[in-house]
């Protein structure tokens, strides 16, 4: 399997969804183009996507985790250009977090204290991978990070990111050399 291609920065699940459609040499790049890139992708987050699922399909069908991102692009970016998220986004964001309702249960280990585990209700395991990032929109939407939720300043960057610094700009340092560059290119043309 060929390692994703594009920029996983950890950001939330949402944002790190949101940004497989990112700006390389100018032009905006999917990074989930097809079934093996969303694959990649999906491998690349690795450790981060929650346990639990059962049944052979193991990752989302690739237009199911299309379908998803298109949602939460909408979602995130209404959020960031401050305007209202439009209901399909939510509706469409809703219903893959309602894919795996889960409650938490206790786990009997013998000669050891019961530990916690989740119960996903017979969801299958792309189920569970969809709900994760669902409810992790559904986070950012409605929880306090929404305010630090930011588009990156950076000439042709069409990333998002958690602003975690006052002084934050730019999604990446590579962003923000860029910026920086622009900026006094601009002032070396105009002489101020």
């Amino acid at each position: 399997m060929a390692a994703y291609p594009g920029p996983l920065r950890d950001e939330p699940l949402a944002i790190e969804l949101h940004n497989t459609a990112y700006a390389a040499d100018g032009a905006v790049v999917d990074g989930l183009a097809d079934a093996r890139a969303a694959a990649a992708w999906l491998d690349g987050l690795g450790a981060r996507l929650p346990e639990g699922g059962s049944g052979r399909r193991r990752r989302p069908a690739h237009d199911e985790l299309i379908a998803l991102r298109a949602a939460i692009r909408d979602a995130l970016q209404s959020v960031t250009t401050g305007e209202q998220v439009p209901r399909a986004a939510l509706d469409a964001i809703n219903a893959a977090s309602a894919r795996a309702p889960h409650s938490p249960v206790a786990v009997w280990r013998p000669h050891d204290a019961p530990t916690a585990a989740a119960d996903v209700h017979g969801a299958t395991r792309a189920d569970v991978v969809l709900a994760a990032l669902a409810a992790d929109a559904i986070d950012l939407l409605t929880g306090p990070q929404r305010a630090d939720l930011r588009a990156c300043g950076a000439p042709g960057c069409v990333l998002l990111f958690l602003k975690d610094h006052p002084r934050r700009e730019w999604c990446s340092n590579a962003c923000g050399n860029r910026a920086r560059q622009a900026r006094h290119y601009r002032r070396s043309r105009t002489g101020s």
